[in-house]
């Protein structure tokens, strides 16, 4: 890549957006677009096993509160906090505009990651009323408490989050974010988490780093 081409690839992606990385690059733009493309790949590298943790997690904690409250729209019972209520007014209001019937498993599909984390946060006594009568079930492979999962499940909220709104996420510890995901994985399933580890291509994306 000759100079004046990483100039005008910069201003088509933005002045701004690629300040950052130049910054980090000692002002070298070439460098900078390099470490851009570094932070691309390595973004797509995390969604897969991204993926498999936010349907994971829906999976099972969707299983543990339709047994607990015997319904299918399990929500109706489960005395959510109003950001929970409002998930569900929202995914409710999306399918119908959509001419969707709106049936309890569209509505869980259309639910974000942060909505099922913030299940296992603070709130409503969701203590007693989630976690103690159903939802530790849900992670036959832990054995910690439930504040310290949901801060993991959080973590990894905000690092999805980054990576759909294609933000740098080169400056985390990505190596440690990609152990958090295979760890979450496996307080829900030791072989899926297996599975996952064997075919992630993050820890060859990290290697090549620029």
């Amino acid at each position: 890549m000759e100079e004046a081409e990483a100039i005008r690839l910069r201003e088509v992606l933005s002045v701004a957006r690629i300040a950052e990385y130049q910054a980090r690059c000692d002002g070298q733009t070439m460098a900078a677009l390099r470490l851009h493309c570094w932070n691309t790949e390595i973004c797509a590298a995390f969604y897969g096993p991204l993926q498999y943790l936010e349907v994971a997690l829906r999976s099972v904690l969707s299983r543990e509160l339709v047994r607990l409250f015997e319904r299918a729209d399990w929500w109706e019972d489960a005395d959510l906090h109003f950001g929970a209520e409002r998930k569900i007014s929202e995914a409710r209001d999306q399918l119908r505009r959509q001419g969707s019937t709106a049936t309890p498993d569209q509505i869980e599909n259309e639910l974000p990651f942060g909505f099922w984390a913030s299940l296992l946060g603070p709130g409503n006594n969701y203590d007693q009323r989630l976690w103690r009568t159903a939802l530790h079930r849900a992670f036959p492979g832990y054995r910690g408490g439930r504040r310290e999962l949901h801060r993991n499940l959080d973590h990894l909220r905000v690092l999805r989050n980054k990576i759909a709104h294609h933000c740098p996420i080169y400056h985390r510890h990505l190596q440690a974010d990609h152990h958090t995901i295979l760890q979450c994985l496996g307080y829900i399933d030791a072989d899926l988490a297996d599975w996952v580890d064997r075919y992630s291509r993050v820890p060859g994306v990290l290697a090549r780093r620029p």
